[in-house]
């Protein structure tokens, strides 16, 4: 495990007269400089705004030379997308999902950063947890999920939803604030851990943030979750 210093906002402009966006900040890793619109005050809740864990995760990445070239990857939650942004850049195949409301954020942030040649790697999907689960595959290289647990009736639905995308080779990649709810997160992970190999990565001491690297434990956790 190794413990680093998390990604810090480059800059920040101003946007003026923009219904989805107030400011867009800039956030520089992998090579890459990320513009992401932001807006605390949109009404839309935890996903308009770029949180500890998603900096953390891009952090990683850099810190560990990870690349994605030619793996299939989806996001939860993905919120303002900076995460699958910088993962499609990275050389992924990216659906980013989130609720349907959050999408057209997604959208424009990916029309800030992703290269017309880019694009055609990019999907941005709905998916809401426990409930379109069955509207994807299972043949996924990675799955991203960063800041996801707020609510203690979401982590059943969040566990549904890992197990029906995950298949024997699956990596997750899983990155929690642990003073958000403390105890609830915490215990999150330990229903994960029930049907996951988890291993602590990385862990940024000042803000608290954990990463964990998950695989599924056994081909059948599905059965075990309705057993």
């Amino acid at each position: 495990m190794k413990v680093m210093k998390l990604m810090q906002r480059a800059s920040s402009l101003r946007i003026y007269e923009d219904g989805d966006f107030r400011r867009k900040d800039c956030y520089q890793t992998c090579g890459f400089t990320l513009e992401i619109g932001v807006n605390s005050h949109s009404g839309l809740g935890f996903g308009s705004t770029v949180w500890e864990a998603a900096r953390g995760l891009c952090q990683y990445f850099e810190k560990e030379g990870i690349r994605f070239s030619d793996k299939k990857v989806i996001e939860l939650g993905a919120g303002t997308g900076i995460v699958s942004i910088l993962v499609a850049l990275l050389g992924g195949d990216v659906t980013i999902t989130d609720q349907p409301e959050l999408l057209n954020g997604i959208e424009r942030n990916v029309s800030f950063n992703i290269p017309s040649s880019f694009k055609p790697q990019v999907k941005v999907r709905a998916l809401r947890w426990g409930l379109d689960n069955t509207l994807f595959p299972s043949d996924y290289d990675y799955i991203l999920c960063s800041d996801i647990m707020y609510f203690d009736d979401s982590i059943p639905s969040i566990l549904e939803t890992l197990l029906h995308l995950s298949n024997e080779r699956t990596i997750v990649y899983f990155a929690s604030t642990m003073s958000y709810g403390q105890n609830m997160t915490r215990e999150g992970h330990v229903t994960l851990s029930h049907y996951f190999q988890t291993e602590l990565v990385c862990r940024y001491d000042v803000e608290d943030v954990n990463i964990y690297r998950m695989r599924l434990n056994t081909p059948t956790a599905g059965q075990l979750l309705n057993s």
